[in-house]
């Protein structure tokens, strides 16, 4: 084995892949299939394309070598050797040596926790440096107040990071003292710098008043209640005059009304206005309001186990009253999960989810009123962010699987792995499909999403995701499994002894496909490997002084075949033609044979592509030949073709007939067809049966076909009974008419 290569040096920048062509010529007697391997980094880095290259003895080929580095592969130079081998015992092996250059790439990463804190003062803040990159880090910890007020100081404040660790800091601020007023956010930003990597994050301390906000809202809450109280004794008593307080609108109530309008007329039908009506714009006192005056809520339903939105779950809100819980309005979410109510009236309400199929759930988490949290609401209002995670029932998953091939029956393993994060192997299911490829499983932890695959010998494994809702009976689209690869191996020899320098040809997907065999070492073996299957291959033999053969190779679902011999014979002869039927249709596999020669020659019209063409060949030329032509349900045809020296190639285009006739006819009454009549046709020994049609233009019409030329008796029956018959003739490929009249029919 040799091995060249340009490439000594090889830069790779972390989280990026590089590239090297390799050119291979097999030394050796043997066709080896050559493969690369890498030694001074992880093996699974490197990656060969292709994985293995088949070459004979002699044969040179180009192998593309690709090594991927992660994000945070230490930067250096990395001396490898890269091994290239092939699989025969005892093969040489041949190197080459590389230098694996990765260059610095420095990067950080801050995080705080927490971010925010609400106190009257001092705050510790813990932050987190992430070395990103792939050298060491020295960093440099610095904090910025923008207002410069706050007293800040960093416990270290300088921090060593090796390459994919983490080091912490402690922040400690204070803030200046603050008798009274709203909390005050205070922003602090948090610097790490070191050489070529820089990243920074935005702490806030939230300072609160030593006297509280609540405090002061309730003095001048009490102080608004008060002049209100006052103002109102004072209204009420100018307003009524000298009527006596009762539990009853007074008659000074009424006094500015009409006097149908206070009979209780309608004023839109007297034309009569009330004084007392309301004004435009007033509120209702119930019910839902306009959504630009209201309150609104939104969120989002998602599945408790995968998180994603969950679509049809109904979410009612409801607000607690004297007499109980009352569902004040109600909406379904949408396909992502969202939803919103609006038009409500500022407060505080409870808010419930349920399905048919999910457990009730109660925001943010309760499985009952009594744990629920109330959420308020404030007029022209959007309060986002109400989200709830439903539990659903468990749900079952079926499906069909097939290979495609209906000739075998294959085993299929069906795997469910949960996708949803936190999932481990003990939630993975298993399964095998039965006969006619269906597959299930049951109690289905849901809603959640689940990857199927599926592992059949022989196929290529096919994998796809979906999902289930809580209690759902859900079933999967078909899916049809491809087929791995096959090959085709053998030996090509003249009758005596292997034969080398033949060229073996094929087509694959639509490309011709071309290997030669050995003329030293294993001379006249050939290999046709990574053919897809299952396929039906032709395979074409041809050198120099010997005639071309063809042979046709079924593959199963990943067969590697082998032990296939090939002779071949002197002579450069061939008749090629073509097979058709009376009205010109091409027939597929009518057998060919060739007599005349020396030895007999047979071989079949294609099925597939150019339907009913043939190609004899290895004929001795010049030489006289007569092919005959059979097929079932067809006449037996020949005919004669003459080769010459100078015409080594003939044609001979054939029509077959039919050897089947037909016979047709119609079961009448007075004239008219007759329908639902069964018509029986027997030679004496085969029975044919079938009925009348019975609508139509055709009415009372029968045919039998597929019958062999002969005389026979044609009867018609209902219920048994007999009400006509008769006798035909039937001759090959012909069609022989008789008509049934009978007598009572409908």
């Amino acid at each position: 084995m040799r091995v060249t290569c340009d490439v000594v040096t090889l830069d790779v920048p972390p989280g990026d892949a590089g590239s090297l062509p390799l050119t291979v010529v097999n030394t050796s007697s043997v066709i080896e299939s050559v493969s690369v391997s890498v030694v001074g980094i992880e093996p699974s880095l490197l990656r060969a394309e292709p994985a293995a290259l088949p070459l004979f003895p002699d044969a040179t080929g180009e192998l593309t070598v690709t090594i991927t580095l992660p994000e945070a592969y230490p930067a250096g130079r990395y001396p490898l050797t890269l091994v290239v081998q092939g699989v025969t015992p005892g093969a040489a092996t041949a190197h080459h040596e590389l230098e694996l250059v990765v260059p610095e790439h420095p990067g950080v990463r801050l995080e705080a926790a927490p971010r925010v804190v609400r106190t009257r003062g001092r705050a510790t803040f813990r932050v987190v440096a992430h070395n990103e990159g792939n050298v060491p880090l020295e960093l440099a910890l610095r904090a910025d107040d923008a207002d410069r007020a706050l007293r800040t100081s960093l416990t270290p404040s300088t921090l060593k990071v090796p390459v994919g660790g983490n080091a912490a800091s402690a922040v400690t601020v204070k803030g200046p003292r603050q008798l009274m007023g709203s909390d005050r956010d205070r922003p602090l930003t948090v610097v790490a710098r070191a050489q070529g990597a820089e990243d920074e994050v935005l702490l806030t301390l939230k300072q609160r008043s030593a006297i509280g906000r609540g405090l002061v809202t309730i003095l001048v809450l009490l102080a608004i209640v008060a002049i209100w109280a006052l103002a109102f004794l004072l209204g009420v008593r100018q307003v009524l005059g000298a009527d006596p307080f009762t539990k009853v609108a007074p008659a000074s109530f009424f006094a500015g009304q009409t006097a149908a309008t206070a009979a209780g007329a309608d004023p839109a039908i007297t034309g009569e206005a009330a004084a007392g009506a309301a004004p435009d714009g007033a509120l209702p006192k119930d019910g839902a309001i306009s959504a630009s005056v209201g309150a609104t809520l939104t969120g989002t339903v998602a599945g408790a186990l995968d998180h994603e939105g969950v679509g049809r779950i109904t979410v009612d809100v409801l607000r607690r009253t004297r007499d109980g819980l009352v569902t004040v309005s109600s909406t379904a979410t949408q396909a992502d999960g969202s939803y919103s109510v609006a038009g409500l009236f500022p407060g505080t309400y409870l808010v419930r989810a349920s399905a048919d199929g999910y457990d009730t759930v109660w925001y943010p988490g309760a499985a009952s009123a009594k744990g629920a949290t109330g959420v308020p609401t404030r007029a022209q209002t959007v309060t986002t962010d109400i989200d709830l995670a439903v539990d659903g029932d468990p749900a079952s998953l079926n499906g069909t699987v097939s290979t495609g091939d209906a000739a075998e029956t294959t085993e299929v393993t069906v795997t469910a792995r949960p996708t949803w994060a936190g999932a481990t192997e003990d939630d993975t299911l298993t399964t095998t499909a039965a006969g006619d490829g269906t597959y299930s499983f049951t109690d289905l932890p849901a809603p959640a999403s689940y990857e199927l695959t599926f592992v059949a010998d022989g196929y290529q494994p096919t994998t796809r995701t979906e999902r289930v809702l809580g209690g759902q009976d859900r079933y999967a689209l078909d899916v049809t499994l491809g087929s791995g690869t096959g090959s085709i191996s053998g030996t090509v020899t003249d009758g005596a002894s292997p034969v080398g320098g033949v060229t073996v040809s094929t087509t694959v997907n639509g490309k011709t496909y071309s290997v030669g065999t050995p003329t030293v070492g294993l001379v006249g073996q050939f290999t046709l490997p990574n053919l897809p299957t299952p396929a039906t291959y032709v395979l074409t033999f041809a050198r120099t002084g010997f005639s071309t053969k063809t042979v046709v190779v079924d593959l199963t679902a990943g067969e590697a075949r082998g032990g296939l011999t090939v002779k071949l014979r002197g002579g450069a002869g061939t008749i090629t033609g073509k097979v058709v039927d009376a009205g010109g249709n091409p027939l597929g596999g009518v057998t060919v044979s060739v007599g005349g020669g020396a030895q007999a020659v047979t071989t079949t019209t294609l099925t597939n592509g150019a339907v009913g063409t043939f190609t004899l060949t290895g004929l001795e030329s010049p030489g006289q030949y007569t092919l005959s032509f059979s097929l079932d349900g067809y006449t037996t045809a020949s005919t004669p073709v003459t080769l010459t020296s100078s015409k080594p190639s003939g044609t001979a285009n054939v029509t077959m007939s039919a050897a089947l006739g037909t016979i047709t006819g119609n079961v009448t009454s007075a004239g008219n067809g007759v329908s639902g009549i069964t018509v029986q046709v027997t030679d004496g020994t085969d029975v044919h049966s079938t009925t009348s049609a019975k609508s139509g233009s055709d009415r009372g019409s029968y045919s039998v076909t597929g019958l062999a030329p002969g005389t026979y008796t044609v009867t018609a029956r209902r219920d048994g009974t007999v009400l006509a018959t008769g006798v035909v003739t039937v001759s090959a490929g012909g069609t022989s008419t008789l008509d049934l009249p009978i007598d009572g029919g409908s």
